[in-house]
């Protein structure tokens, strides 16, 4: 979960690209419904035996079946491009940042070490955004036994499908 808040930092540098691909996704997802729709009312109208209004329906079926996918692909797109800019600017960040350190900072530490955990965690910031978080979300409506939570989590272990966590204080208004 701290990858992720780690990340918010550099998604807000990017509204524009962060607003198309919201933009892109709801709107490509409001089109599945018209496909449907506009089917439902072809059938009403062959049944009813009216035909007068079925190829314009048909236009419409087919330009919301296209524009469905042309919206996705540029979601696809700018969301890749946003992507890239973030981890390129997160990337540029921690290694300007390790630049900056002194010289006496890396006497007890192997450069191969610092660069393989470099790596290691913008990989693991890189697998956010772009596989998102692992696993499915619970059912709220019937949810897991133990740790709401354990199914989708990489340090799950056999006790956490049966017991309920503990909750710790974390400050005096924290919980």
């Amino acid at each position: 979960m701290s990858t992720v808040l780690r990340v918010f930092r550099y998604l807000r540098r990017y509204p524009g690209w962060a607003a198309g691909t919201l933009g892109c996704a709801l709107l490509s997802t409001a089109l599945v419904i018209v496909f449907p729709k506009v089917t439902q009312i072809i059938v009403d109208e062959v049944s009813a035996g009216r035909g007068e209004r079925i190829w314009p329906l048909v236009g419409w079926a087919l330009l919301a079946f296209v524009a469905r996918d042309l919206l996705n692909s540029l979601r696809i797109i700018c969301n890749n491009t946003f992507e890239q800019k973030v981890i390129f600017d997160l990337r540029s960040d921690l290694y300007s940042h390790i630049q900056r350190l002194p010289l006496r900072w890396f006497d007890n530490r192997a450069t191969g070490d610092l660069m393989t955990r470099v790596m290691e965690d913008v990989n693991a910031v890189e697998r956010v955004l772009i596989d998102g978080i692992p696993g499915q979300p619970p059912d709220l409506a019937h949810p897991p036994t133990g740790c709401r939570f354990h199914q989708r989590c990489d340090v799950a272990l056999a006790r956490c499908s049966s017991d309920d966590p503990a909750l710790q204080s974390c400050g005096t208004d924290h919980v």
